[in-house]
């Protein structure tokens, strides 16, 4: 038995080997055959397949229902957006179909309102073959909406610019071809709008700009309001910014006038501020080197007490020229002028020193009668009569003057009443007369 079955064994693997490969060209035929009909059965039956479209958008119908009565219409959380639409129909209407999902026409029908107010059905097609397709199911049933009373206001357009221009330049004028917005929309909403605003980048830049700008609307706090449940009438609007180059430079300014009898000016003028910053196009700027306050500005006639003036320096600015920021500096500069009474006081001169001028030809001067001193009252201001202090003045008696207020044409030996006349300084002057007796005789020489 032990030595038998091997002997069987191998008898029967070759008879195995040889039955499978016996006619085995007719063996490949007949599986071909198979599977060709295999293929031809399925594609006669066309099973039911499903296809996936993603991210459909619902078409909302009929919105004037809504608008027509004074209302708002708006699509909450993004409720018109189905995330996912499943579509069963047989494999070959699928292939038709293909992936695009422009496939699939989902509408929402604003007649179709449910009595919450708030929820619209969701009815989703194809664009063909609707009558081959088994179902079709979105992953959500209603679009979600809210409602409410349609509200329109009207706001100025406020131009505002960010960034920094260029070291010594500014921001001049900001002017937008529309100043005036509408808004409309959702009551709620547009009652929120407070402002509304155009902003322009400005930095880095050294020459004016022209350009469109959006539109930004703010509530009370200075919040933006979002704008998609709102209709504006512009979008943008056309905004001209001038950028302006600086400088500083001093004010000049001078007085007129005499003030009160018995006063004087000191001097002494204050002036507040003494240099502004002015702004302008660069080339015009170059050209100023100060700015000149007239001397009208500054009238001390009959004046008895300091004299304050305020003066609005924007009227002396050249043409084209502007103070560079008028929102903090108002423009105005104060002059003060210090005026104060004078003061009588008296002087002392010594005849040794005293002056003779337009001697007459052939004559020498001299005093008749001898006196070292002459004392001579002096009316000025206190600070001009202290600046004298104890320094010698030197009186003058002058003929030329004498001729003229006697009407002498010619002099004769004799002696003469002259005034003596000290030599004072500016802003003081001889408030007393005094005469002194002078000789004249012929010159031997």
């Amino acid at each position: 038995m032990t030595i038998k079955d091997p002997i069987k064994n191998r008898i029967t693997a070759r008879f195995n080997k040889k039955k499978l490969t016996d006619n085995i060209g007719l063996k490949i035929v007949a599986l071909v055959v198979a599977i060709l009909l295999w293929y031809v059965v399925v594609n006669i039956t066309d099973p039911i397949i499903t296809q996936t479209y993603k991210n459909v958008h619902v078409k909302i119908l009929n919105p004037e229902v809504i608008t027509d009565q004074g209302n708002t219409l708006q699509v909450v959380d993004d409720s018109a957006l189905i995330p996912t639409v499943t579509v069963k129909a047989p494999r070959t209407i699928i292939q038709e179909l293909g992936s695009n999902v422009d496939t699939i026409v989902a509408t929402a029908d604003m007649n179709k309102l449910l009595n919450d107010g708030t929820s619209v059905p969701i009815e989703c097609t194809v664009s063909k073959y609707a009558e081959k397709i088994e179902s079709i199911r979105p992953s959500i049933d209603y679009v979600q909406v809210s409602i409410e009373k349609k509200r329109i206001i009207q706001l100025p357009i406020s131009v505002t610019t960010s960034g920094e221009v260029e070291s010594g330049y500014i921001v001049g004028d900001k002017v937008s071809n529309q100043n005036q917005l509408r808004v409309s929309g959702p009551q709620s909403v547009v009652e929120r709008v407070k402002t509304a605003f155009a902003d322009v980048s400005v930095g880095g830049f050294t020459g004016n700009i022209s350009t469109m700008a959006d539109i930004v609307l703010y509530d009370e706090e200075g919040e933006p309001v979002p704008m998609d449940s709102l209709e504006l009438n512009i979008d943008t609007v056309r905004v001209d910014v001038e950028i302006l180059a600086t400088k500083k430079v001093p004010i000049y300014y001078s007085m007129i006038g005499i003030p009160a009898e018995g006063y004087g000016v000191t001097g002494e003028i204050e002036c507040t501020p003494e240099v502004v910053t002015i702004a302008g196009e660069k080339s015009k700027i170059d050209n100023i080197s100060s700015v000149k306050i007239p001397g009208e500005e500054l009238n001390v006639t009959g004046q008895t007490d300091n004299l304050v003036t305020n003066v609005d320096i924007q009227d002396y600015l050249p043409e084209g020229i502007r103070l560079a920021d008028p929102g903090s500096y108002s423009g105005k500069v104060t002059l003060k002028a210090y005026i104060e009474p004078y003061e009588e006081s008296t002087i002392t001169i010594n005849t040794k020193d005293i002056v003779y001028k337009s001697v007459p030809f052939g004559f020498e001067a001299e005093m008749a009668d001898y006196m070292d001193k002459a004392e001579i009252k002096i009316t000025g201001l206190k600070q001009d009569i202290e600046k004298l202090g104890s320094s010698n003045i030197v009186g003058v008696i002058d003929f030329g003057d004498y001729a003229l207020l006697n009407n002498i044409t010619e002099f004769e030996e004799g002696v003469y009443n002259c005034v003596l006349t000290p030599e004072l300084p500016e802003g003081i002057r001889a408030s007393s007369t005094v005469l002194i007796q002078i000789r004249l005789k012929k010159n031997e020489e």
